[in-house]
């Protein structure tokens, strides 16, 4: 069995082991007054904070900045909650800005399976959150990040607990219709086979559909581009007419929660006809669930089966490319 399918296959029970993991967590609250949070993280580790931030949107009071970057924000202080989040713990970016946050005396917490991250977590006596290893793929290990980063917020006050009964929701709600969340997920990857997707979405939903482009990306190894509304109306519409030959191989793809704003909803309806008048009939994808968290966790689910059965249809093994090896093994040259 493929890995990826069998990470896929493996996400509920993933979010399962991860409340567990964050029922044992003995967290103190800061010592110094919280006035904002950094959360600091690449690829697989950054989507997380995109989904947190999105997720905590007009809920919590403070602001939330993340960084994918070396460097860190100026402001950062130690009135700032700075969380790095390195599944293998030595992505080089953020083990830099995690240095530099110290250097800052800001109240750091890290989350990680291991490596240099969490060498200086113990060194320096920072608490964080051992996720469990052994995985090669830190996409896949999204679950476990997303769960590590809403209780590192619930420990400290920010948020309630209402996302524990949401993810258990969620898990019984994804195990029940997992065969449904595959079959449509089988039936958009053959309509995406040999086409551009371009993902549209509410604003509130651009975490999600920037992690089905990332997934498409790695999983399928083909491009993918994503744009929000109503930001999109002001630019990006009136690119919908050259190049000629490459607008009709777009596959427009709508993706949409209970959580849309009702003129962003009329905006794309609008939209549609635009579209689907120079490419191809509109893929919808809805959110399902009783709650925008459980909806982000059926988008996710349904994203990255499309992705895997994307790469079938491709006939590609799901895996780190060759483009990416060989920007490691560079890197790995000049120190």
């Amino acid at each position: 069995m493929s890995i990826t399918k069998k990470n896929i296959e493996g996400f509920t029970r993933q979010l399962s082991e991860a409340l567990k993991i964050g029922q044992t967590l003995d967290l103190d609250r800061p010592g110094s007054d919280i006035r904002n949070i950094v959360i600091a993280g690449m690829g697989g580790s950054g989507i997380v904070a995109n989904l947190v931030e999105s997720l905590t949107f007009g809920r919590i009071p403070i602001p939330i900045t993340i960084c994918k970057s070396y460097n860190i924000p100026q402001f950062v202080s130690p009135h700032t909650l700075f969380i790095a989040c390195s599944y293998r713990g030595n992505t080089e970016e953020t083990v830099a800005a995690l240095n530099k946050a110290l250097l800052k005396r800001a109240h750091v917490i890290g989350v990680s399976s291991g490596g240099k991250l969490l060498e200086i977590c113990r060194e320096y006596n920072l608490f964080y959150i051992q996720l469990p290893s052994g995985s090669d793929s830190p996409r896949s290990m999204i679950g476990f990040n997303l769960i590590a980063l809403m209780y590192v917020l619930y420990h400290t006050n920010l948020i309630g607990a209402a996302f524990i009964k949401e993810t258990e929701n969620a898990i019984e709600f994804l195990d029940r219709g997992s065969k449904g969340i595959q079959n449509e997920a089988e039936i958009i990857a053959k309509k995406l086979k040999g086409r551009l997707p371009v993902i549209y979405c509410d604003n509130r939903l651009y975490a999600i559909a920037l992690r089905f482009q990332q997934q498409l990306n790695e999983n399928a190894q083909q491009m993918a581009h994503v744009n929000t509304f109503p930001e999109m109306n002001h630019n990006e519409l009136s690119g919908w007419r050259f190049p000629e030959n490459l607008i009709s191989m777009l596959q427009p793809i709508y993706m949409y929660s209970d959580h849309d704003h009702e003129r962003v909803e009329k905006r794309m309806e609008i939209c549609r006809e635009i579209f689907e008048k120079k490419s191809n009939p509109i893929i919808d994808i809805i959110g399902e669930g009783a709650s925008l968290l459980e909806q982000y966790y059926y988008l996710i689910h349904l994203t990255d089966w499309i992705s895997y059965f994307l790469a079938r249809e491709n006939g590609v093994e799901p895996a780190d490319s060759d483009s990416v090896n060989y920007l490691r093994t560079e890197l790995g040259k000049v120190k």
